[in-house]
């Protein structure tokens, strides 16, 4: 059962290869995207602040579509290294390597973080009047949000922070219990 259980954690690969497919589209998307955003923005020949509003407000949701792709591969490469090769860490940046599941989430949910605040800045800086539409109910639902992940990531620090906690004080027990020579 033993071998069953250490062989079954390349089953992580499906998940890394989807990833990476995902990466990939999502970067060949983006560089698409942003080609088409500044042929078509100098190809209209508006050059007034209009014009240069809408190009800022596309390229900044270009971003939010790049950092999509970088968690896609961080969290790609992190599930290999926790799962299929530890050795990883020694051949990726020190930022990228991981550790734990849990600091994967808190990859992501940063992300979600900033991916939430570009879509309300493109949404602010292409907003129009309109009265059935109100901005600020638009930025308190995204800053409602925010809290919520926010809080999210308070308390799994805390919980992850008492774990670490806990375990030193065992191993600090440990060093100071004298050992005998059997």
């Amino acid at each position: 059962m033993r071998t069953i259980f250490s062989y079954s954690r390349y089953l992580i690969w499906i998940a890394v290869i989807s990833l990476m497919l995902a990466t990939f589209a999502v970067f060949i998307y983006g560089l698409i995207s942003t080609a088409v955003i500044i042929f078509e923005s100098f190809s209209h020949g508006n050059f007034g602040a209009e014009g240069a509003r809408h190009l800022s407000v596309e390229l900044i949701e270009m971003i939010d579509l790049f950092l999509l792709g970088t968690i896609l591969f961080i969290t790609a490469v992190g599930l290999q290294e926790l799962f299929v090769d530890p050795g990883l860490k020694d051949a990726i940046p020190e930022w990228m390597s991981v550790s734990s599941l849990d600091e994967l989430k808190f990859n992501l949910l940063a992300v979600v973080v900033v991916m939430l605040a570009i879509i309300f800045l493109g949404v602010a800086a292409g907003f129009e009047l309109n009265p059935r539409v109100n901005i600020l109910d638009y930025g308190l639902g995204i800053a409602v949000v925010v809290a919520a992940i926010g809080l999210t990531v308070f308390l799994f620090a805390r919980v992850h922070g008492m774990r670490y906690e806990h375990k030193e004080t065992i191993e600090d027990m440990e060093e100071q219990t004298p050992h005998t020579a059997e």
